[in-house]
C-alpha cells in the first residue's frame, strides 16, 4: 500500500521551520531605514517643499505592512499544508492496521467538534483583504476617510493570529490521541512505538496574550511573535520523532 508512505515522504514539503531570528532581524531593519530616511527627509522637507518626510514614511509603513503580512502568510501557509498532511496520513495509516491487523484507528478529529473546527482548512481571501485593508489604512495620514480601513486590518490581523496561537495545540492533542491508539494496537504485535512526548506544546491563552500586549505597549508582542515562529518549528520536531518510527515500522515490520 504504497499510499500510506505518501504523506510520510511529503513531510519535508510542508514541515518548513521558519527562523523568527531572521524575522526580527529584517524589520528591525526596515524600521530603522525608515527612520533614518524620514528624519533625513524632513530635514530637507523645506527645500524640497513635497512633504517628502509624510511619503517616506508612508512607503516605509507599506514596507513593514507587506513584511508583516507575508510572514504571517508563511506561518498561515504551513499550518494548512502541515493540517492537510496530517489528515491523509491518519486516513491511510488507518487503512494499512485495518488491512493488515483488522484493527480499527478512530480519529478524534472526526468525533470532536472542536479539534474538527481548530484543524479547518482557513481561505486565502482573508489574508487578501487583510492586504488590502493594511494599505489602505497606511493611506490615512493623507486623507482621515481611510482611517477606518486601519480598524478593520486590525481586525482580520487578529483573526489571523488567533488561529496560529490556538490550533497547534489543539491539534497536537488530536494527534497524541490518533498516534496513541496506534501504538496499542502495534504494541499488541509486539512492533514498539514510542509517542510519548518529551516537549509537548503548551496552551496559548491567546485573550491573556492580548491583554499583556496593549498594557507592556507592545512589547510582550515580541515574545507573541516568537512563540507563533517556536511552537510550529517544536511541534515539526516532534512529527521527526513520530514520522521517522512509522516509516521503519512501515518498511520493516508491516509492509
Amino acid at each position: 500500500m504504497a499510499e500510506s508512505i505518501l504523506e510520510l515522504t511529503e513531510r519535508t514539503l510542508t514541515d518548513k521551520k521558519l527562523s523568527f531570528g531572521l524575522y526580527i532581524v529584517f524589520l528591525i531593519v526596515i524600521v530603522v531605514i525608515g527612520i533614518v530616511t524620514g528624519i533625513i527627509a524632513t530635514i530637507f522637507t523645506g527645500f524640497t517643499g513635497f512633504g517628502a518626510g509624510k511619503i517616506i514614511s508612508t512607503l516605509i509603513s507599506f514596507l513593514v505592512a507587506i513584511y508583516l503580512w507575508w510572514y504571517n502568510w508563511l506561518l498561515y501557509k504551513r499550518r494548512n499544508q502541515h493540517f492537510d498532511r496530517i489528515k491523509r496520513l491518519k486516513i491511510n495509516l488507518s487503512k494499512l492496521i485495518k488491512e493488515k491487523f483488522d484493527s480499527e484507528v478512530v480519529d478524534p478529529g472526526k468525533t470532536d467538534p472542536l479539534l474538527t473546527k481548530r484543524e479547518a482548512h482557513h481561505s486565502k481571501p482573508l489574508f487578501v483583504f487583510w492586504l488590502i485593508f493594511s494599505y489602505l489604512g497606511n493611506l490615512g495620514s493623507f486623507s482621515r476617510g481611510f482611517g477606518v480601513f486601519s480598524i478593520l486590518s486590525v481586525i482580520l490581523g487578529l483573526i489571523v493570529v488567533y488561529y496560529l496561537t490556538v490550533d497547534y495545540y489543539y491539534h497536537e492533542q488530536g494527534e497524541l490521541a490518533f498516534f496513541g491508539k496506534v501504538g496499542e494496537i502495534l504494541k499488541g504485535k509486539n512492533i514498539s512505538f514510542n509517542c510519548t512526548l518529551a516537549h509537548p506544546l503548551q496552551r496559548r491563552r491567546y485573550g491573556l496574550y492580548i491583554f499583556l500586549s496593549i498594557i507592556t505597549l507592545g512589547i510582550f508582542s515580541i515574545y507573541w511573535a516568537f512563540v507563533l515562529f517556536r511552537d510550529p518549528n517544536h511541534h515539526f520536531d516532534t512529527h521527526e520523532f513520530l514520522e521517522s518510527q512509522l516509516e521503519q515500522i512501515i518498511q520493516q515490520q508491516i509492509t
